[in-house]
């Protein structure tokens, strides 16, 4: 099959003449770099305000590329409607090539987790291939700063802890996303949402330890239990309670107090 450009619904417009800013720094919302910020496409609202700016940032941002012409890069799958200006590629060809090169060298699979996005701004194209994109007005004073209810950012300082006691002795919290379950289901489309927060209480510090993210991709809604370095090790279908991944992250807490015990460090 050719690879068509389908609409994407988002809930920002760009201006269609003026042309976008890309900012690429190896750096992610959860954490970007200190002088630069995190990769992101910045572009100029309809309203043409000068101080007043769109931002896509991007999910487990893969590779970018940029373009220019009078045609887009891709046939449209549908009729271009008003408003149009950010699609998903479908049988995309890059993201072929990128799959394969990441499995060859890394093990790493991308085929049903990352997705060919395109953004047209007349004549130039901005495309990537990332697991998901947000889109927000960044603070016209401080445009590089991520905010803390961006979706990819720990809950800490949005969502009361939780206090709870593992069953081995060690101490951990649980945090929940402040924002309504219709919210979080309709973000979900554009990109994971942390729905819960898992943090141990290790030396009297907290610290996250592991996340439950939603997303919903082509309409099937699941949730993952996340941890850094580790990646999935729970999914859940539709929208989870934090119970439902109890058992997998008491076996990881238990495995931490083994650790701890052997190497002679206090676990409360």
């Amino acid at each position: 099959m050719p690879p068509l450009a389908h609409r994407l619904a988002v809930p920002l417009q760009a201006d269609e003449v003026l042309s976008p800013r890309l900012v690429y720094v190896h750096a992610t919302p959860l954490r970007p770099d200190p002088d630069w910020g995190c990769d992101a496409l910045y572009f100029r609202l309809p309203d043409r305000d000068a101080a007043v700016e769109g931002r896509v940032t991007f999910e487990g941002l893969d590779a970018v590329r940029v373009c220019r012409g009078e045609h887009r890069p891709f046939k449209l799958a549908e009729p271009r409607e008003q408003g149009d200006w950010v699609y998903e590629i479908s049988d995309a060809p890059w993201l072929n090539e990128r799959h394969a090169y990441e499995v060859a060298h890394y093990q790493t699979p991308l085929i049903g987790r990352y997705h060919h996005y395109l953004f047209t701004f007349h004549d130039q194209f901005v495309e990537a291939i990332a697991e998901g994109i947000w889109l927000d007005r960044p603070d016209p004073l401080r445009p590089r700063d991520v905010p803390s209810d961006h979706p990819l950012v720990y809950l800490d300082e949005t969502a009361a802890p939780e206090p709870r006691t593992s069953p081995t002795g060690l101490r951990w919290e649980l945090r929940r996303s402040p924002k309504a379950d219709s919210v979080l289901m309709r973000d979900s489309e554009l990109c994971s949402q942390r729905l819960y927060q898992f943090n141990l209480i290790l030396d009297a510090e907290s610290h996250e330890s592991a996340s439950v993210w939603l997303r919903t991709v082509d309409g099937q809604t699941t949730c993952y239990l996340k941890r850094s370095w580790v990646g999935t090790v729970a999914s859940r279908a539709g929208l989870a309670q934090p119970e439902d991944f109890f058992d997998a992250w008491e076996q990881h807490v238990a495995e931490v107090a083994d650790r701890r015990r052997v190497m002679g460090k206090p676990l409360a």
